[in-house]
């Protein structure tokens, strides 16, 4: 089986997005051959046995003079090429935007796609009026398969496109190899980089940058900790990916008014293999955001066996997670700092129920099952087109 996949329209540093780089090993794993198209264009050298083409770039500055279905028909002759070209069973677009449309007008079929989260839950908070809802939802509709991670994507999608839309349940999967709880020596490690004394707790806040996961809110309530906690603690902040609606200068600047700069360390983008040395180094995960799909952060964090600490949304109540979870009473800075403090003190108990979250993580969400899983699913939507064409004619 062959896959053309479309990356998200973003990365790191010219980098393909890292939910791409995970999905593009997940087709691999799957047995798939693909063709990757991508913005940049560029054959990365660790990305093996796959066909690159450039996505052609959207002409963005036409926007406002002509409409945007007019755009995409502007745009599909240039896509249109690609598509032979690459001559694949199936057309996967990850994050859905304008290139949903632009795939289906240009022949690319059957067109899977799927939603991160935002790329839904954002515009289902602009008004029904709002253009860009309106092509979102017309995208949704081209669609013959979306697949999501959470039930809670699927009503929004129905929501935003007025009909159901046919959907797969697939949450993106992890190395639990490589995502596991037993790296001591690199524990020791990070935290004599960050000058982290080893008998101190660590809470680790380990999303984006963007407002949208409130890290504002997680150093509020961090710093509002009873001082017993708070001076025998620190909070790592991760730093990477999109800083929408935050300015990390700001941030500086708010832990030094609250006083607890000392006990702050800030860590940027690293490699994805790289990232469970980091993990090693907390005791505690802390996850705030004001909205989300299921992320894929709570799965590494339970494979490396580190509690989550989480204010209670929707999406966390798939995949039989939440019982490994510890939620916060209610969806308050006050409480999360409560919460926070509860932990502090029953760290233990707390860590022997993320080891059984670890044996549910390589039970269910291994990414060797997710790759298997996906093939299944593309099997069964080729087998259910298949059948239509036949009672069609």
């Amino acid at each position: 089986m062959k896959v053309t996949m479309v990356a998200a329209p973003f990365g790191q540093q010219g980098q393909m997005h890292i939910h791409c780089r995970r999905y593009l090993r997940l087709l691999q794993l799957a047995g798939c051959s693909v063709a990757l198209f991508e913005h940049s264009g560029a054959a990365s050298p660790d990305i093996a046995d796959v066909e690159h083409y450039k996505y052609p770039r959207r002409m963005r500055r036409l926007d406002g003079l002509i409409s945007s279905r007019a755009l995409s028909f502007i745009h599909k002759r240039r896509l249109q090429p690609l598509l032979r070209a690459a001559q694949a069973d199936v057309f996967h677009v990850q994050w859905m935007d304008d290139r949903v449309l632009d795939m289906s007008l240009a022949g690319g079929r059957p067109l899977v796609a799927t939603a991160w989260g935002s790329d839904l839950n954002v515009p289902l908070a602009a008004p029904e009026s709002d253009p860009g809802r309106k092509r979102l939802g017309a995208a949704l509709r081209a669609l013959d398969l979306l697949v999501v991670d959470c039930e809670d994507i699927v009503d929004t999608a129905r929501t935003l496109a007025g009909v159901d839309i046919p959907s797969a349940m697939l949450p993106i999967g992890i190395d639990t190899q490589l995502f596991r709880p037993d790296l001591s020596t690199q524990r020791q490690q990070w935290r004599r980089q960050l000058n982290i004394e080893s008998d101190a707790v660590v809470y680790l806040s380990a999303r984006q940058l963007g407002a949208i996961y409130r890290p504002v809110e997680i150093i509020r309530a961090f710093a509002s900790m009873p001082a017993t906690v708070l001076n025998k603690s620190y909070l790592i902040v991760r730093t990477f990916g999109h800083s929408v609606g935050t300015s990390l200068p700001e941030l500086h600047r708010l832990t030094k008014e609250l006083g607890i700069a000392p006990r702050v360390r800030w860590v940027g983008g690293m490699a994805y293999e790289e990232q469970p040395a980091l993990f090693a180094a907390a005791d505690l995960a802390v996850n705030f955001p004001e909205m989300d799909a299921f992320p894929v952060t709570i799965l590494e964090c339970l494979a490396c066996g580190i509690p989550v600490l989480t204010n209670r949304l929707k999406a966390y109540e798939s995949h039989g997670v939440a019982s490994y979870l510890t939620f916060t009473a209610a969806d308050s800075i006050a409480e999360l700092a409560a919460t926070m403090a509860t932990a502090f003190t029953h760290l233990k108990a707390l860590q022997a129920r993320a080891a059984d979250g670890r044996a549910h993580a390589v039970q269910h969400f291994d990414e060797r099952i997710s790759a298997a899983h996906l093939r299944a699913i593309y099997e069964s939507l080729l087998a259910r087109l298949e059948l239509s064409a036949t009672q069609a004619v």
